[in-house]
C-alpha cells in the first residue's frame, strides 16, 4: 500500500474506526501495546488501521508483528525518532493523508515524535472539516520524555510543546499513576480532567504459567548451575545505565564470586558497555545476548533481575520478570514504584551502584524471602497489567469518548457517520 493513500472499505454497518499511530514498532512495550491494542479491539467491533514508522538500524524489529497478527497498517518511511525537518514535514502530510483516506473517529498517537505530528495533522484536519464530524485525540505517554532524556533547553522546548499540544488533545493517557502526576501537577503538560490511567496490558500467560521445574530445566541447558545470575533486559541507551548496573555486579564479586550478568537487549552503548565490563574485570562473568524474542527462555534462567535506569514510565521488562516469577530489583524512579512494591513484591533502591550491589546481595542471601515477594508479585501482574484488562479499559474509554459521556471528550459528542 503506497504510504499516502488508505483504501477504505464500505461498511454495511459503519463500525467505529480508530486510527493509531507510533513512531516506529522497536523491540519495547510501545510496540506491544499499540499491536495489542488494534488486535483486540478489531475483536470489539472496532475498525482499526495502525500507522507506523520506520526502525532505526540499531534497533530490533517488532515490523513482523503486524503480519502475524493480521493488522491493517500502513508503514511511514520518513516517519523515525529523531528530529529531521523534511522528514517530519513529509510523515506530516502523509498522516494527514492517511487520516483523510480512513476518516477515523479517534486518532490515537503513541510515543513522542508520533503523538506530535499525529495530534497535529488530526488538529488540521478537525479545522479543515465539519464540527459536526469531529475527530477525537488521544495521546498515551509511555516512557515520559520530559525530564532525563535531553539537556535542559532541549527539556524546557519539550516541555513547551506538550502543553501546547495538550490543548488540542481531548484524553491524555498516562501508564500508571506516577506518571500521571507528573503530567499534571509536577510539569503540567497535561489538565487532570482530561487525563487518565490506564495501565500497560501484555501477553504474560506463557510466563505466568512457569514452575520451579521449568525454571531449573532452563538453567540446566544455560548451564546455570551453582551461579547466581542477574539478567537485564532492555534496550542499552544511556537512560538506562547499565553500567551502573555493571559497577555493582564488580562490587558484588567482591563478597559472590558465583554472581553472573546476563544482557538481553541491544543498542547504542553496547561497545561502551562491553568496554566497561571489561576495565572493571567482570567481562568474563557478562553476557550480551543481543535480542531474545523468546520470553520463557530469557527470563525462566535468571535468578534476579534488575533495573537501574534513571527515568522510566512503566518497565515492561520488571513486569514480565514478575509474571515468571523472577525476583526484582531496581531504581526508584519514574513509575517503577507503581509496579514494584519495596518489600513487599520487590526491592527499590537509589542510582547508586553501591546501593544496588547491596539490594542485589539481599536477594542471593534470602532466597526464601525473595521467591515469597515473588510470588505475591505474580499475582498482582496476573490481574493488573493483562491484555485483556487492557483492550477492556481502553474499548471502554473509547465508548464513552464517543457519547460524549467522559470529561476527556470536553462536552464535544462525536457523532458515528451514517453509512451513503
Amino acid at each position: 500500500m503506497s504510504p499516502h493513500a488508505v483504501e477504505v472499505q464500505p461498511d454495511r454497518v459503519r463500525r467505529p474506526r480508530v486510527l493509531r499511530i507510533i513512531s516506529r514498532l522497536n523491540v519495547g512495550g510501545p510496540a506491544r501495546h499499540a499491536v495489542l491494542l488494534n488486535t483486540g479491539l478489531q475483536a470489539r467491533g472496532f475498525e482499526t488501521l495502525l500507522v507506523h514508522g520506520t526502525v532505526g538500524p540499531a534497533e530490533a524489529s517488532f515490523d513482523h508483528l503486524v503480519q502475524e497478527e493480521r493488522i491493517r497498517s500502513l508503514r511511514i518511511p520518513t516517519l523515525g525518532r529523531r528530529v529531521h525537518l523534511f522528514d517530519d514535514i513529509s510523515a506530516f502530510v502523509s498522516i494527514w493523508r492517511a487520516i483523510r483516506d480512513f476518516e477515523p473517529d479517534i486518532v490515537h498517537t503513541h510515543t513522542a515524535k508520533a503523538g506530535a505530528l499525529g495530534r497535529a495533522a488530526a488538529a488540521v484536519h478537525n479545522a479543515l472539516g465539519s464540527a459536526a464530524h469531529r475527530i477525537l485525540i488521544v495521546h498515551t505517554f509511555h516512557g515520559h520524555v520530559l525530564e532525563g532524556y535531553f539537556s535542559g533547553l532541549a527539556n524546557r522546548l519539550v516541555r513547551w510543546a506538550e502543553r501546547a499540544l495538550s490543548w488540542i488533545t481531548d484524553c491524555t493517557i498516562a501508564i500508571s499513576e506516577r506518571q500521571r502526576k507528573d503530567l499534571v501537577d509536577r510539569f503540567r503538560v497535561a489538565p487532570a480532567f482530561r487525563t487518565v490511567v490506564i495501565p500497560l496490558g501484555l501477553r504474560l500467560e506463557n510466563l505466568l504459567i512457569l514452575t520451579q521445574d521449568d525454571r531449573d530445566i532452563a538453567r540446566a541447558a544455560a548451564r546455570y548451575r551453582d551461579e547466581f545470575v542477574v539478567g537485564f533486559v532492555g534496550r542499552l541507551v544511556p537512560v538506562k545505565q547499565v553500567d551502573v548496573l555493571i559497577e555493582a555486579i564488580a562490587l558484588m564479586k567482591q563478597e559472590l564470586p558465583t554472581v553472573r550478568l546476563v544482557i538481553t537487549g541491544d543498542g547504542p552503548e553496547r561497545a561502551s558497555l562491553e568496554a566497561r565490563a571489561r576495565a572493571l574485570d567482570v567481562d568474563d562473568i557478562t553476557t550480551f545476548r543481543g535480542w531474545r524474542e523468546d520470553l520463557v527462555a530469557t527470563y525462566a534462567p535468571l535468578d534476579v533481575v534488575a533495573l537501574t535506569s534513571r527515568n522510566e514510565g512503566t518497565p515492561v521488562a520488571l513486569i514480565e520478570a514478575m509474571a515468571a516469577g523472577v525476583p526484582v530489583a531496581a531504581t526508584a524512579v519514574g513509575g517503577v514504584p507503581d509496579v514494584v512494591t519495596d518489600g513487599q513484591t520487590g526491592l527499590l533502591t537509589s542510582e547508586s551502584a553501591a546501593e544496588v550491589a547491596k539490594a542485589l546481595l539481599t536477594i542471593a542471601g534470602d532466597h526464601a524471602t525473595a521467591a515469597e515477594r515473588a510470588m505475591k508479585a505474580r499475582e498482582i501482574v496476573r490481574t493488573t497489567y493483562s491484555d485483556t484488562a487492557l483492550v477492556d479499559r481502553v474499548g471502554a474509554l473509547y465508548e464513552d469518548l464517543l457519547q460524549g459521556t467522559h470529561s476527556g471528550a470536553d462536552g464535544v459528542r462525536a457523532r458515528l457517520r451514517k453509512p451513503a
